[in-house]
């Protein structure tokens, strides 16, 4: 089958003018893939891009990237995976690209414009950092004001496993995925019957890569995502000037996520309590290891292990409710951050999610320890 490039070209150029994406795609996919050059491979990723099709944009350019072979045609390549990332508010990880594509067509002979969205892209990250600023200060004070309607001597006092159930008070009122009830906060050793351990089972594979007990291991002590102190140890001993390690030996994807962690930190590292973002840790192991205990995926011992030094931890780290729900929500950003490519957007979002549940919840009523 022969068709007119440039002709077909032209075509494409109108629909796109008419932000007619989806007739795009169509137009494109619709010839033999032998057929589809290297330009046309590139209009299809912007196509699905303007429609949000993240993973097919990024399967496509997965496909792209071992055929540009000279410095302009890698430099379209990182454009185009910046855009990728632009158009799903993932401006830090767009950013990092387009300034890839610069450093490879400084003169700018692909006619991008690329010094143009550098500046467009990094004027909406200082944007999003000041709005999260904002949040997490309008967040500070919602916790303060929540957790000072009742005096400390009047609080509820809590056994030690009632007070654990409450370190794990956000998991446990959270729904998985295929099952009609949450783990709640009455009995910490229930199970699931057997008919719905499945579902708990699928739920911790789906979204924890936990499938038995190594697994659950590799997450507690392993997992990025959920031991996120660490990560944000690292980034504030940088701020202050005393790094953990050698930042300057960073280079590469590594480099990267760790000055986008600098500039999300130090927006908000007015409002983080002494002990950071240590609560979400503390959280989400509470409630995968309830998940991991209820359809039986680790043991009584492992559980009650794990149970008791999370509990341990968080009386060692923190002095009261307030502290810990003020951790738990900077945690909340920071975790989405981290696991959604560094998009402030989403963090945003989920910080407001979180936030009311926190507030609406009984933990303003409760007397720290046990």
């Amino acid at each position: 089958m022969s068709f007119d490039e440039k002709t077909l070209l032209k075509q494409l150029d109108t629909l796109y003018e008419q932000e007619k994406y989806s007739e795009i795609e169509k137009e494109i996919k619709n010839l033999p893939r032998e057929n589809i050059s290297l330009e046309l491979r590139f209009r299809l990723v912007s196509a699905l891009s303007s429609q949000k099709k993240l993973n097919e944009s990024i399967e496509e350019l997965k496909e792209i990237e071992p055929l540009c072979k000279t410095p302009p045609e890698q430099a379209r390549f990182w454009y185009s995976t910046g855009y990728v990332h632009y158009v799903n508010d993932c401006e830090m990880a767009a950013s990092h690209c387009f300034k890839k594509a610069l450093s490879l067509d400084p003169e700018d002979a692909c006619e991008l414009d690329l010094k143009a969205i550098i500046e467009e892209c990094d004027g909406f990250i200082s944007r999003d950092l000041t709005e999260l600023k904002g949040l997490c200060r309008a967040a500070v004070e919602a916790l303060r004001a929540r957790f000072s309607e009742i005096a400390s001597k009047n609080k509820e006092e809590l056994s030690e496993l009632e007070f654990t159930m409450y370190l794990g008070y956000l998991p446990a009122i959270r729904t998985p995925v295929g099952v009609k009830k949450p783990v709640l906060l009455d009995d910490p050793m229930k199970k699931y019957s057997e008919e719905e351990k499945p579902a708990v089972r699928d739920f911790l594979k789906n979204y924890f890569s936990v499938t038995d007990t190594d697994s659950f291991k590799r997450l507690y002590f392993e997992d990025r995502k959920y031991n996120l102190y660490s990560v944000a140890d690292d980034v504030m001993s940088y701020l202050l000037g005393k790094p953990n390690f050698p930042v300057s030996e960073l280079d590469g994807t590594g480099k990267e996520f760790f000055d986008d962690c600098v500039e999300y930190m130090n927006a908000i590292k007015e409002c983080l309590p002494k002990s950071t973002v240590l609560a979400w840790d503390i959280s989400e192991k509470i409630g995968i290891a309830r998940y991991s205990y209820s359809c039986d995926i680790i043991s009584d011992r492992d559980y009650i292990g794990c149970m008791k030094a999370l509990t341990d931890a968080a009386t060692d780290k923190f002095s009261s409710f307030e502290e810990y729900a003020l951790s738990l929500v900077m945690g909340c950003g920071f975790f989405m951050f981290v696991n959604d490519n560094c998009s402030i957007k989403s963090a945003k979002n989920f910080i407001n999610m979180n936030l009311p549940m926190i507030l609406s919840s009984p933990l303003g009523n409760l007397k720290w320890g046990y």
